[in-house]
């Protein structure tokens, strides 16, 4: 769906597409009673993390690649409520929806300083024009990938590890396909960045002329989001996994 920034970060990190997930996890007890139901949410949440984040190698849209990341990750959580981690599925969704809207937003950031362009091919060297963008959207990523001790990290682990720890075919199943997607999502998070920032810059000389850091209303979003994209995970990992927490 086309919109602008935004509403793209409030719809991905918040509202339409992680009412799955959490219709899932309230729906737990009936889930629990039949055994074959659970096969099946396991496989399509592992076979969606793996083909969203094969595709989003592929997209040359800044916002294009993120939203794909989305639904890689809506796979991690769907799979997860399939081996019975309904907590830590909500977990991963309430993490995701800080380090998503940092990159959303951030990358609006960039769409904006770019005169509205969103064809990544059309960008780079923006790393002199937008060290604070930079940051943040290196956070983001880094939280989505889950590098040790942010947001992501402390979610995405717990999944990948119950998946192993089912000793089923399903949770196997889900378990390599989910690790699979996460060095996806490591390789299309440092292209996007790359081309994005790193490499010589591909704009006309009027457009890399006009390019400007983000204005203090939309940094401190940003800023904002990046602190919830390190801490959060950590702050709330004992209230909603931690043992014998009735979350």
């Amino acid at each position: 769906m086309e919109g602008p920034t935004p509403v793209s970060a409030l719809i991905h990190a918040a509202t339409m597409v992680t009412a799955g997930v959490f219709l899932i996890a309230r729906c737990s007890p009936l889930f629990q009673y039949s055994a074959s139901a659970s096969v099946v949410v396991t496989i399509m949440g592992a076979m969606t993390a793996f083909m969203a984040a094969t595709t989003g190698l592929l997209q040359n849209d800044l916002k294009r690649v993120i939203a794909y990341s989305t639904c890689s990750q809506l796979g991690y959580m769907v799979f997860a409520c399939g081996i019975s981690g309904y907590s830590i599925g909500i977990f991963h969704l309430a993490n995701h929806a800080f380090f998503k809207a940092l990159l959303f937003l951030s990358a609006g950031s960039v769409i904006h300083a770019m005169a509205d362009e969103q064809d990544m091919r059309k960008m780079g060297g923006l790393l002199n024009f937008l060290p604070f963008t930079y940051g943040m959207i290196m956070i983001g990523s880094l939280a989505l990938m889950g590098f040790p001790f942010l947001t992501g990290f402390y979610s995405k682990d717990v999944i990948l590890e119950l998946a192993y720890g089912s000793f089923t075919i399903e949770g196997h199943f889900a378990h390599w396909l989910g690790c699979i997607s996460a060095f996806f999502t490591a390789f299309y998070s440092f292209r996007l960045i790359c081309l994005t920032f790193l490499k010589e810059p591909n704009a006309s000389r009027k457009i890399m002329e006009g390019v400007h850091e983000a204005p203090f209303a939309m940094a401190l979003p940003l800023f904002l989001l990046s602190i919830g994209s390190i801490f959060i995970g950590f702050i709330t990992k004992d209230m909603m996994i931690g043992l014998g927490t009735d979350f």
